[in-house]
């Protein structure tokens, strides 16, 4: 898998589980820097709030919001988000 084509996956899941903003300037933006510079963090809002961010750590894609605004809900949007994550990056693993 091409790495557009996997960031592009990754910003799938971030709107369908999370809300993210789906601009077109969003995902092009999002894509762009993931294949460019690897950042460590993406700010992308949606449902989890202002802190809702994407996190790349090592060999680790996850997102999480500010521990303050946690409540059931948001937490059991992450646990879906983090699930679907970790399925995509283990099978882009396999396919390599």
């Amino acid at each position: 898998m091409k790495a557009e084509e996997f960031w592009n996956k990754v910003y799938d899941i971030l709107v369908e589980e999370c809300q993210a903003w789906n601009g077109e300037h969003d995902r092009a933006a999002f894509v762009g820097e993931q294949v460019r510079e690897a950042p460590r963090e993406w700010r992308f809002c949606g449902s989890l709030g202002f802190g809702g961010k994407f996190w790349r750590n090592a060999d680790r894609m996850y997102v999480n919001c500010y521990q303050e605004d946690e409540t059931p809900s948001r937490l059991l949007t992450i646990k879906r988000a983090n699930k679907r994550l970790d399925k995509l990056r283990k099978k882009a693993r396999m396919d390599s």
